[in-house]
């Protein structure tokens, strides 16, 4: 007489706790590997951006400014409120809007281009262009982060996420006018207010005005969409401190890529944003901000680097390279490959 022999209960146990410990193994495996393409997925994603501003340059001799402004007010007369989103007449195209076009994005930039070419720094603001704006475009975005799904509530609202942003230079943003800025080192502000980026307000840079060489200097830096529909980090079509520009990202309580400091990015709205998610400690998510608010006050705008890749953030030098930045570099090297123009050279 035949019998089958069946497993028992232990073994049956033996072989359960087995297959969920080797699953404990693979998991971490399998997300490293899932990041891993992630991270190159970005990075593809900054070259194919820094082949379009090239393109850019190509056609029109030199880069794209990080955000046209229309009458600018006089020194002296509230600097700050030069670049907050509640100024009148209203900000206008950034960069990324610039470079629709070199992006395979012709339709859209021609659906909305009479609104985009009368908005001219020296006139009244055809504020037409913010119709693209709850565009997503997947060329924009970093599969690392999170948040896409979420637009930008706040003036006029409805505005599409990103993860890449202009760099403005390591000076605060509210002096980049023309392509000025200042370069701080420690605590010390040095230069003659020409140590800028290579995009600015009203300007962007030829290629000749990068003198520190352009695969020393950052074109573009990677940010993160911010933590609700009311904070305006990550927003690709305008060009505010976080939303798609970084500057001032080397001093103060903004000091290194991810830093962890409560109060690192100086942007509009951060009270109210904090307010909406029951005012938690954001240093600690590597998304603070400190409370400035215009045009209730001229406040210093400065944004951070930011991305949710392990130990550093994606960049994008001038000459089109894509570099991985740790979080440990250097305050001073950090704000030195900021800078198009201040004669120091780094290895990166």
């Amino acid at each position: 007489m035949n019998t089958k022999k069946a497993f028992t209960l232990i073994e049956l146990l033996v072989v359960i706790a087995i297959i969920a410990i080797l699953i404990g193994l693979l998991l971490p495996a399998v997300q490293k590997v899932r990041e891993a393409s992630s991270r190159m997925k970005c990075a593809n994603n900054f070259k194919q951006l820094g082949l379009a501003c090239h393109g850019y340059i190509d056609t029109n001799n030199a880069l794209p400014p990080y955000v046209r402004i229309a009458n600018v007010p006089a020194t002296g007369s509230g600097p700050g409120d030069t670049l907050s989103s509640y100024r009148t007449p209203g900000f206008g195209p950034n960069w990324i809007v610039f470079v629709l076009p070199f992006i395979e994005q012709t339709a859209l930039y021609n659906q909305y281009s009479a609104g985009i070419n009368n908005f001219v720094p020296s006139a009244g603001a055809d504020l037409s262009w913010r119709g693209l704006r709850s565009s997503s475009i997947n060329l924009l975005l970093c599969p690392s982060d999170d948040g896409r799904e979420i637009p930008f509530s706040l003036n006029g609202g409805n505005w599409a996420r990103g993860n890449y942003a202009a760099n403005g230079g390591p000076g605060l943003m509210i002096d980049t006018l023309g392509g000025s800025s200042n370069l701080n080192v420690g605590n010390t502000t040095i230069g003659d207010g020409l140590t800028g980026g290579p995009m600015a307000i009203n300007w962007g840079a030829k290629l000749l005005e990068i003198t520190d060489g352009t695969s020393n200097n950052i074109l573009l830096n990677e940010v993160r969409i911010g933590i609700n529909s009311l904070d305006r980090r990550g927003v690709w079509a305008m060009g505010l401190a976080g939303a798609s520009v970084t500057g001032a990202n080397n001093r103060g309580d903004c000091i290194l890529p991810n830093d962890t400091l409560e109060y690192s990015d100086d942007i509009e709205d951060c009270t109210a944003l904090k307010t909406a998610a029951g005012s938690p400690s954001l240093g600690p998510l590597r998304m603070g901000c400190s409370a400035d608010n215009a045009p209730s006050n001229w406040p210093n705008w400065q944004a951070q680097a930011r991305s949710k890749h392990t130990g550093g953030v994606n960049t994008c030098f001038s000459d089109g390279s894509v570099k991985f930045i740790t979080n440990n570099i250097q305050q001073n090297v950090w704000g030195y490959l900021q800078s198009r123009n201040d004669g120091q050279v780094f290895d990166y």
